[in-house]
């Protein structure tokens, strides 16, 4: 079940078409066993990405890809990095 409505969606379809200009990359990081929200957000993450061809989405191990989050200050999950 879609945690964003149809309505919602949409309208967010037609935001992004008329004011994204530039790509837009979405950093999600989450573990293996995810934690109380960390499936919510992937999957809002996921809904958001598939609204718009300039929106593209990346799931990241919070432990596995410690690199990564350290480069974005990532302590905590769920987090987002919007770039």
């Amino acid at each position: 079940m879609a945690l964003i409505s149809a309505k919602d969606a949409e309208h967010l379809r037609n935001e992004f078409e008329a004011e994204l200009v530039s790509p837009v990359k979405i950093l999600m990081f989450t573990q293996s066993i995810e934690c109380q929200f960390c499936s919510e957000t992937r999957q809002i993450v996921e809904e958001v990405a598939a609204l718009s061809d300039k929106i593209t989405a990346e799931i990241y191990n919070f432990v596995s890809d410690k690199a990564v989050a350290d480069l974005y200050s990532i302590d905590k999950i769920p987090a987002i990095a919007i770039l």
